[in-house]
């Protein structure tokens, strides 16, 4: 598991710079004060996507809570990127994030306020923290999209895209640009050791290519410049299919990683009340049907009701502990990089 700081220098070495530069333009940030210069009485989340799950979520919340609610929307790096920028005047009080080691290193940096949520013991335990300091109130798996106008056969396993049927028309999300993407080859090498590695370097000669992060990967398949992308979130593959998009998604019957999309709450917030309110929101049944709504894992696996995707239950995850994961990441980002030049 890559440390906060690692991840930074790693997949976004530059967000620091250009956040800070765009913060000096956005309205000389009058957004988060009102006049006088005092903060704003909003309620200020920073959330990576799905932009439309964040929204309907923030606009149920506001109409139940009466709070008003101030949304910066971003990847999971360009939202670290602009924390880490505002590290000296802090503005958001609740985060929300696409991947979890970033939210167990603010608890390891004693960054976030630990809040014990209304519905904590109907979630998966594996998701939450047991003292509050973070909630996966959703999850993405990683799966094997294909476009089913190049691919009658739903790929089974991950070997068989060695099949030269897919000769250079493979694609996986760069893990430098995805934290999820990170997480898959993180848990994958190490539950499989040399066996991953030689899988992944059979894919590569089979013509395998990074493809951004997973929007772009996604679209290359829906575009057909690529049969199938090896682990993208379904969650997108789910919403763009019942859209009409010639797209479908299948999972490794070895094993893959789902990936729990953390929440938490800022020690720097000056809004806590509404905070946990929010969080509150967020883990509850409410909430979490939103969660299966849009294509996600709910926590809470009693709101696991969508029909047009897989469950947790139906997917094979790799065995893995997120705070014990091996400390790794780092070199294995670096050996699949090389190995993909």
């Amino acid at each position: 598991m890559i440390k906060f700081g690692k991840w930074i220098a790693i997949v976004l070495s530059m967000v620091v710079i250009l956040t800070a530069c765009q913060n000096k333009s956005e309205e000389s940030n009058e957004e988060s004060k009102s006049e006088g210069g005092k903060k704003s009485d909003k309620l200020v989340l920073y959330a990576a996507g799905p932009d439309d799950l964040v929204n309907d979520m923030v606009k149920k919340f506001e109409k139940e809570s009466g709070k008003k609610v101030q949304v910066y929307q971003g990847t999971t790096g360009e939202i670290l990127g602009r924390l880490e920028a505002e590290k000296d005047n802090p503005k958001a009080d609740v985060v929300q994030l696409a991947s979890l080691p970033a939210a167990l290193d603010y608890k390891k940096k004693d960054l976030i306020e630990p809040y014990k949520v209304k519905n904590h013991k109907k979630l998966y335990k594996d998701w939450i923290d047991k003292d509050g300091y973070y909630y996966g109130f959703s999850g993405s798996a990683l799966g094997m999209s294909y476009n089913t106008k190049a691919v009658k056969k739903a790929p089974k396993d991950t070997k068989d895209l060695t099949d030269k049927k897919y000769k250079d028309k493979l694609a996986i999300p760069d893990p430098s640009e995805s934290g999820t993407a990170l997480d898959l080859l993180s848990i994958k090498v190490n539950n499989e050791g040399d066996k991953a590695w030689d899988e992944y370097k059979a894919l590569k000669d089979n013509g395998m290519h990074m493809a951004g992060a997973n929007k772009p990967a996604l679209q290359s398949v829906i575009k057909g410049e690529n049969d199938v992308v090896y682990g993208g979130v379904d969650y997108m593959v789910y919403k763009a299919k019942a859209k009409g998009e010639p797209v479908d998604i299948s999972y490794p019957e070895s094993g893959t990683a789902i990936s729990p999309r953390p929440a938490f709450i800022l020690k720097s917030s000056e809004h806590k009340e509404a905070a946990k309110a929010y969080m509150d929101y967020v883990t509850s049944k409410k909430g979490q049907k939103e969660v299966d709504d849009h294509y996600l894992i709910p926590a809470d696996k009693s709101q696991e009701k969508n029909k047009d995707k897989a469950k947790r239950s139906e997917i094979k995850e790799f065995k893995y502990d997120w705070n014990t994961l091996s400390d790794d990441s780092e070199k294995v980002l670096k050996k699949f990089t090389d190995m993909m030049k």
